[in-house]
């Protein structure tokens, strides 16, 4: 028999009441679940967490565990249809996508060196976890519900954590935002490109590090803004004897990353402090003129990178910062590609660089393929790629007076063969040269060593020819 009528009410009024609690609840889930990003994420901008280091390996291999297990455990559910169709039309289409897009980047050479197969795995992690979150979050208990919305952001630290393990890009919360250490301001303020200070402004204990823009007067080369690191001495008579180093990244970098990830500032502050205030000054300038860019520092169709690099840059330092200019005071550091155009701009103007630090560079300007290196890169001129071979400059010149530093870390072979070799080369050529292979791969925890560890037995060499 039915339930009597009032009974069948008091059953519908109990349901609705449970409905009405269930809405009641998730909605309180939501809320707290926005609030608590919310504030994450304002802390987040707002520069509370700059400090938090991201190259930790133990950390980073907790927050991948946990985005691994929130990841899977969004998945499990009894619904046999979601097991058996619509998860593996989700992992397959991600798959593609992932697949696809590693082969566009290697086709147009976006991308030509090698990558870790993981970088694809946890790229691929945190689409299924944003893509699969209507699905996973629609139906199921709250506790799936919770795994499926903190699989997100775990996938997404994760796998930037990964990256960061193996490049160092990121040392720091800050250095994801492009937060510098103590930049002073806008421009270069005109108090510190006149006169060394006197009383009315004592001297810094600790360098300076500036913004600033070197205009591309002669070569007309798009370029990002760049960055000055002054040293304690620059503001004082001691200026004229500074020596000066052009400091170079990697393309796929920014000026930013020696500063940050190079760690090029504490580096010199560090000597500075050990020295009366004495150190280099030092210039992160931009030779690619974007973060996809390439120019291998050459005048072509990419850009007047070179004309920038030593006639633009070397113009501004000396009639705006006042140093000398005599080449022994001036020397180039670069990683990666930056690494590459140290050595051959030196090479290829000994009366401007007489010092070349070459950290994990190439053996010449290339984009890998020769047919396409010739075109993008030299215009298809023949000679153009000869006279900037490095190979060819040493085998033909004498370089009096040029110093040069090769290294390569121990997890990158091919230039720490790189490196053998073209010291050799430059010994045969009349440099002195020095060789020593660092700790790490081709990434910036090897770069940053590999800078302090060279810096205190380079500036010696400098201070001597400047001097």
């Amino acid at each position: 028999m039915p339930p009597p009528q009032d009974q069948t009410v008091e059953l519908n009024v109990a349901g609705a009441a449970r409905t009405s609690d269930r809405r009641r609840r998730r909605w309180i889930w939501a809320g707290s679940g926005a609030a608590v990003l919310a504030a994450f994420v304002v802390a987040l901008v707002g520069g509370v967490f700059d400090g938090v280091p991201l190259l930790n390996v133990s950390v980073a291999a907790v927050i991948e565990t946990l985005a691994a297990v929130a990841l899977v455990r969004s998945w499990l559910h009894p619904d046999r249809r979601w097991l058996r169709r619509a998860l593996p039309l989700l992992v397959g289409s991600v798959i593609v996508v992932c697949a696809g897009t590693a082969v566009l980047l290697r086709v147009t050479n976006t991308i030509t060196d090698a990558y870790p197969v993981t970088f694809g795995v946890w790229i691929g992690m945190a689409l299924l976890a944003l893509v699969g979150t209507p699905f996973t979050v629609a139906r199921g208990l709250p506790a799936r519900r919770v795994t499926a919305l903190l699989a997100v952001p775990l996938t997404l630290a994760g796998g930037l954590m990964l990256i960061d393990q193996e490049y160092g890009v990121w040392p720091a919360v800050g250095d994801l935002f492009g937060r510098l250490p103590t930049v002073n301001a806008a421009v270069l303020p005109s108090d510190l490109a006149g006169t060394p200070r006197g009383s009315r402004h004592p001297v810094p204990h600790a360098g300076e590090l500036v913004a600033l823009d070197v205009p591309a007067t002669a070569s007309h080369f798009r370029h990002r803004p760049a960055n000055v690191y002054l040293p304690p001495a620059f503001f004082t008579p001691a200026r004229s004897t500074l020596p000066v180093l052009l400091m170079l990244a990697g393309s796929l970098g920014t000026p930013d990353h020696w500063p940050r990830a190079g760690q090029a500032v504490a580096t010199a502050n560090k000597y500075a402090a050990a020295h009366h205030g004495f150190a280099p000054i030092l210039l992160f300038v931009d030779q690619n003129g974007s973060s996809t860019a390439d120019t291998e520092c050459v005048d072509g169709p990419q850009g007047n990178a070179e004309t920038y690099l030593t006639v633009d840059v070397r113009n501004f330092a000396v009639n705006r910062l006042h140093v000398r200019s005599a080449p022994g005071g001036w020397g180039i550091v670069g990683f990666s590609e930056g690494g590459t155009c140290a050595l051959d701009l030196a090479l290829r103007h000994p009366d401007i660089y007489r010092h070349i630090i070459d950290l994990g560079g190439d053996d010449k300007p290339t984009f890998g393929d020769r047919a396409h290196t010739l075109s993008a890169l030299f215009g298809g001129s023949d000679a153009q790629e000869k006279g900037h071979d490095p190979a060819r400059l040493l085998a033909t010149t004498r370089f009096a007076g040029t110093t040069a530093w090769f290294t390569a870390g121990t997890d990158d072979p091919r230039h720490v063969a790189i490196a053998q070799r073209f010291t050799v080369a430059a010994r045969n050529a009349g440099i002195h040269a020095s060789e020593f292979t660092g700790v790490g791969g081709h990434n910036w925890q090897f770069a940053s060593a590999a800078f302090a560890r060279v810096l205190p037995q380079l500036i010696p060499e400098l201070s001597a020819a400047n001097g």
